[in-house]
């Protein structure tokens, strides 16, 4: 069984993620397959909800997330361009919006904790989306 928490960084894909960048693998080319279909599966919402979270470290509109504090965001930092950011704010309105596009959703919802997860991340994406122009 993964890692499953409510937290942004608290399971498998947001590791990976973190591990990617921590390796320089990480590209957002490298994320798509995670994005291609119409109903976003696990994997696609969990590295949606951890890219809201990057970006607004990047942007210098948050402090590191506790699971980023060794990690060097600078070599990635250009990366999130503000085009990159739109489409991050998509994708995990995606994720974040009912269970009939997101199965992370649908997973919350059926686990009776979908407020206690959903909140906090859908707070991080209106701050996110309030820096867009």
């Amino acid at each position: 069984m993964g890692a499953w928490s409510s937290e942004p960084f608290g399971n498998d894909g947001a590791g990976d993620l973190v591990a990617d960048i921590q390796h320089g693998e990480f590209s957002f080319e490298g994320l798509g397959w995670a994005f291609e279909d119409d109903y976003l599966e696990v994997d696609g919402g969990q590295y949606a909800i951890a890219l809201v979270e990057i970006a607004l470290v990047v942007q210098g509109t948050e402090p590191a997330h506790p699971a980023l504090a060794d990690v060097d965001l600078s070599k990635v930092a250009p990366l999130f361009t503000e085009d990159k950011i739109r489409w991050i704010v998509e994708m995990a309105d995606r994720a974040l919006t009912d269970s009939e596009s997101s199965e992370l959703y649908e997973l919350w919802e059926e686990a009776g904790s979908l407020d206690e997860w959903r909140t906090p991340s859908v707070e991080s994406l209106d701050r996110l989306r309030a820096t867009l122009t």
